[in-house]
């Protein structure tokens, strides 16, 4: 029970340091608002997913600070399709992260504001 407070407490903390600058959204200007409201509630989503079942791998908290990498849209058109990608077939089953998380890990990955 203490080790699952304290991967709790962890993730809770891997997710205030993905919430800063970095990890904000940047959505089009001429996106209507309900579908920025959509968007945004996915990207949140997505954001929260990220962190739990990919940022082990795709992350990069060096400098204390967790950091998302920024993929182009042919590497995030790739993850649309697990299978693509053996080691991810292997370690995200449809059971572990299904088609519509995945879908919002894509969405929040498409529009967070890109690192300088």
């Amino acid at each position: 029970m203490k080790k699952l407070g304290l991967a709790i407490i962890g993730l809770i903390g891997m997710i205030g340091c993905v919430s800063n600058k970095a990890a904000r959204v940047e959505l089009p200007s001429m996106m209507s608002d309900s579908l920025k409201k959509v968007t945004m509630e996915q990207c949140n989503k997505g954001m929260a997913l990220f962190v739990e079942n990919c940022s082990s791998c795709h992350g990069d908290s060096s400098k204390k600070k967790q950091t998302i990498p920024d993929f182009s849209p042919e590497q995030l058109s790739n993850y649309e399709f697990r299978f693509a990608n053996k080691k991810h077939e292997e370690q995200l089953s449809e059971a572990q992260l299904t088609q519509d998380e995945l879908v919002q890990i894509i969405t929040f990955l498409t529009y967070k504001k890109k690192n300088k």
